[in-house]
């Protein structure tokens, strides 16, 4: 017997992660932060590049701004936070590997 299961395209992924996540409420620095990972315009001014220096720190570049002067946080605070609000969002585990990727 096989999983009929159908594979869900990087788009789609996305876009379920997306929907489930706006009906969670967070704090709007980790909304802007997921926007930017899922390419959604969630906050303002949107965040259009996020980068991790060599210390893990994270650096962002909000939109209309010429260089990542943002800073957002260390990388494994991200991760954890990820984590954290997949049971909530009920996100799968493609959903988590495609933010955390």
């Amino acid at each position: 017997m096989t999983d009929d299961i159908p594979i869900r395209e990087p788009d789609q992924i996305r876009q379920d992660c997306a929907r489930k996540l706006r009906a969670v409420q967070i704090s709007t620095h980790f909304q802007a932060i997921l926007g930017c990972l899922l390419g959604e315009d969630w906050t303002t001014p949107r965040l259009v590049e996020m980068v991790i220096a060599p210390d893990g720190q994270m650096l962002g570049r909000p939109e209309g701004e010429p260089s990542f002067k943002a800073f957002l946080g260390a990388s494994e605070d991200l991760l954890r936070n990820i984590h954290g609000v997949a049971p909530v969002a009920e996100l799968d585990g493609d959903e988590i590997g495609y933010l955390v990727g």
